[in-house]
């Protein structure tokens, strides 16, 4: 088990440490033969020798890497290596249960996710899990998560209850009701006490009290993730307010919805409106993109039509908005907004990425980008994961086909490596059963 090696490691380096002898130097690792797409958009590099040594990345070559007495060699011909994958909309404490929670970033992990993006839930369990990830005590990405602030009304919603059990909703320090009395000092310090890496501003919010909220958060180092349509602000006031990412497809339809929509409501988007000639969202497109605002699109959920929100957009509506939007030049995420269902042997990013290419109309290039160096924006940790260079983390996936080519190459999994641990596909068997105990690898 990864907690096993991990803690035997460390009381090796404590005893050396108290001995007065340095602890030995981590072993290099060349991972060599691949084709190595290192994720900056740019074609692959056959023949490339990838050494780690730790959790960092020591250097990109060409050429053969000789076994020897601090050097192992991994035989990686044939294969593809990609940056890890980040999923930028995930929902894994909702209903906090620490089992499932661990069973679905454990399959996430085995598909080729290294990091997360938790879209609001139970920060006190989030915290644990993010601090078991980053120890290498469970099998798990890298976990990142937010502080919910809406208005008061949208704590009627069931799921803050879930989220919040034992404490009140809109009281909680990650998910707090906020009106224009709000000291928002207070409020988003308590927000970043919890650990949380953004603000999610989520409904019942007015363009005023959205400005507002970002501006305090950004003073405060925090980023600031936003829905679309947080209703009564529209999108075109949260993007000007400067929140870091917007989420959902069609809440950017909302921009040409009039009367604007109250909280709560999901009006059906004519698709007229929202599809036909100078359909209207070309300004906001323009403004994300001078501004680089993220798109957290969250395509493949709008095919869920038992959602209200997904009813209320018409089918090829999203298809459309982030086909428009990649064209205008805006920054594409890839997030999966599902919650913690582990049942399936693979992550539901994998749909995602294929349809952003099959509906959406983004080459594979474009969609690989969008899940690496696009995905590291959105957590802010650009300078350490998206992309493959001397000294950034060892976050990769090693997969069977060329995802330049056919994104759905990505799935053919062989190993992941993240923050240098291997993780072999061939290592993992899904679960046919609830979870009960803390996943291993």
């Amino acid at each position: 088990m990864v907690s096993a090696l991990a803690a035997v490691l460390v009381l090796a380096q404590a005893a050396a440490t108290d001995a007065g002898t340095p602890p030995p130097a981590p072993r290099t690792v060349a991972y060599v033969g691949a084709t190595l797409i290192d994720g900056t958009g740019g074609p692959g590099r056959p023949g490339t020798s990838l050494l780690v040594r730790g959790e960092r990345i020591v250097s990109l070559g060409e050429g053969p890497v000789a076994a020897g007495p601090t050097v192992d060699v991994v035989d990686v011909h044939g294969t593809f290596i990609v940056p890890g994958l980040i999923n930028s909309h995930v929902h894994v404490a909702t209903e906090a249960d620490p089992a499932a929670a661990r069973a679905y970033l454990r399959r996430e992990l085995y598909s080729g996710v290294t990091a997360v993006r938790d879209m609001a839930g139970d920060a006190r369990l989030l915290a644990e899990l993010q601090r078991e990830a980053l120890t290498g005590e469970i099998a798990s990405p890298d976990v990142f998560y937010a502080a919910l602030m809406a208005g008061p009304e949208f704590f009627s919603d069931p799921r803050t209850h879930t989220s919040a059990v034992g404490l009140v909703p809109g009281k909680a320090p990650y998910m707090q009701a906020i009106t224009g009395r709000t000291d928002l000092r207070l409020a988003v310090a308590e927000a970043r006490g919890t650990g949380a890496t953004g603000i999610k501003l989520y409904e019942a919010l007015s363009a005023s009290l959205v400005r507002a909220v970002t501006a305090e958060a950004h003073r405060q180092k925090m980023l600031v993730w936003a829905h679309g349509l947080p209703r009564p602000a529209l999108p075109g006031e949260v993007v000007s307010s400067g929140v870091d990412v917007v989420s959902h497809a069609c809440h950017l339809a909302g921009e040409l919805i009039h009367p604007r929509p109250r909280p709560g409501e999901h009006p059906k988007i004519p698709i007229a409106v929202a599809m036909g000639p100078g359909a209207g969202l070309s300004p906001l497109f323009e403004e994300m993109k001078r501004r680089g605002t993220i798109f957290d699109a969250t395509l493949a959920v709008y095919d869920f039509v038992d959602d209200p929100v997904s009813r209320s957009c018409p089918a090829g509506v999203a298809d459309h908005i982030v086909h428009e939007a990649h064209r205008a030049g805006v920054a594409l995420s890839v997030g999966t907004d599902d919650d913690a269902d582990w049942k399936e042997p693979d992550s539901a990013i994998h749909l995602e990425l294929r349809t952003l290419v099959e509906r959406a109309g983004l080459s594979p290039s474009a969609a690989l980008h969008a899940a690496t160096l696009i995905g590291a924006r959105t957590i802010g940790r650009d300078a350490e994961m998206g992309t493959l260079a001397a000294g950034k983390l060892a976050n990769f996936v090693v997969v069977e086909g060329n995802p330049l080519e056919d994104i759905t190459q990505l799935r053919r999994v062989r190993l992941v490596v993240k923050r240098g641990v291997v993780y072999r596909r061939s290592d993992y068997t899904p679960l046919t059963s609830a979870p009960h105990a803390r996943s291993a690898p």
